[in-house]
């Protein structure tokens, strides 16, 4: 069996007229790419292209779970594979393994359809932090049964459950975290630092103090990306990924023995799910009248108990201005699931008017076509959608002004797909 697929033109909400793909599937999965090293042809792509975006030296970086003995910094700091490679560049951000979903669409089963699905670190105030990556998810990514990267913030989610597909805000709290040692960590609550003892977990703006961990003498913390340990450090300040969290410890033994290996998240009863967001339709309505900007911290002025930026950054916060490229992810009155995309411009389009769908458009678009619950994934150039063997379905038209014909049009690398089947 395929999965639906229904292209039109179609005038939106605003009057536009716009190319729209209509996706209807069964289910669907996750495809972590960042989980294994690209292509060495795909890296040297995303690091031309980061390079560009960030206007500074990149370095690739190896994905997390490549584990090495931790390198000693000084007595009370060290830093693992990942950490290592972007400190030994002296200089410059890291980049994390990206794919370009066109040659990775050349893998796909008959019948099936590969969409992006989800935000990464793509601009130079995401990635000031040491552990930060170009390309590191934002939030929760969940790929068969198996949680790669946390939920942060209480963002929209896209799930598969045991009882279908579903919609829902998670955030930090709602994870469950056992080290490879069997102890459990209880997530901190979302708020300035309160728990601050031996197994407490922090993510930004759960416990974090301008980014790093509370001070505490005589604890040790290690740092996370995803599921794996890229740092260890004693007394607190210590930076917390955007795409992990850090776990304290009472000891150096403790610590050594936690970063030895995997940490497991737990969700029961999900399967699969990405985090994206906001969510656009609820009850078959449009969200504008509630502020679901400042409910999902996906404004800049957003209150968080933090100062440190949300991510992701200078996404534009309006319902009836910025246009661009638009994918979302719909559930009917029935339960059954399906997606829409826009074709558009990339957001960060700055020659001629910009083209595709405003968040309005793009939710009135969700409530014609069935939908009672509805979220925005990734839009701008990360819009793609491709068939099996690489066929594209929408036009992919990330514009970038850092090279050297600007503008030119590109496919841009993300680190994962949604397989839709």
């Amino acid at each position: 069996m395929t999965v639906g697929v229904r292209i039109f033109d179609r005038r939106l909400a605003s009057g536009v007229a716009a190319r729209v793909v209509h996706l209807a599937p069964r289910t669907f999965r996750v495809l972590p790419c960042f989980t294994q090293d690209a292509p060495p042809d795909e890296t040297r792509l995303s690091l031309t292209l980061a390079a560009a975006r960030l206007d500074q030296p990149v370095v690739a970086v190896p994905p997390a779970a490549r584990r090495m003995a931790p390198r000693a910094i000084d007595g009370s700091l060290r830093i693992a594979a990942r950490a290592d490679a972007r400190g030994n560049a002296q200089a410059g951000a890291a980049c994390a393994p990206l794919r370009l979903l066109r040659t990775v669409a050349a893998g796909l089963a008959p019948g099936e359809i590969l969409v992006n699905g989800t935000y990464f670190l793509f601009l130079p105030p995401e990635v000031a932090a040491p552990f930060d990556a170009y390309g590191d998810p934002i939030g929760l990514t969940l790929a068969d049964g198996v949680i790669e990267t946390p939920p942060q913030a209480p963002r929209a989610c896209l799930l598969v459950t045991e009882t279908g597909p579903a919609i829902r805000r998670i955030g930090f709290v709602e994870a469950g975290i056992r080290a490879a040692t069997g102890r459990a960590f209880a997530p901190h609550p979302f708020g300035p630092p309160a728990a601050t003892g031996p197994g407490t977990a922090f993510a930004l703006f759960h416990g974090s103090r301008a980014g790093a961990t509370p001070p505490a003498a005589g604890v040790w913390d290690v740092a996370l990306v995803g599921r794996h340990a890229v740092a260890l450090a004693q007394g607190g300040g210590l930076s917390i990924p955007r795409a992990g969290c850090v776990l304290r410890c009472a000891d150096r033994a403790e610590a050594d023995a936690v970063a030895a290996g995997p940490v497991t998240y737990t969700l029961p009863g999900v399967q699969q799910a990405v985090q994206a967001g906001p969510l656009i339709v609820a009850d078959g309505r449009t969200t504008e009248a509630a502020d679901v900007f400042a409910a999902e911290l996906m404004a800049g002025d957003a209150p968080r108990p933090d100062g440190v930026p949300v991510s992701p950054h200078r996404w534009a916060a309006d319902w009836h201005t910025t246009r661009a490229a638009r994918m979302s992810a719909g559930i009917t009155a029935a339960g059954a699931l399906f997606f829409c995309a826009i074709e558009g411009t990339s957001s960060f389009f700055r020659d001629g008017p910009m083209r595709g769908a405003t968040l309005h458009d793009l939710a009135m678009l969700m409530i014609a076509e069935g939908a009672v619950r509805a979220l925005h994934l990734d839009g701008g150039g990360s819009t793609q959608v491709f068939c099996h063997g690489g066929g594209a379905l929408l036009a992919s038209r990330d514009v970038h002004h850092g090279m050297p014909d600007s503008p030119a049009q590109i496919d841009r690398p993300l680190p994962l797909g949604l397989v839709l089947s």
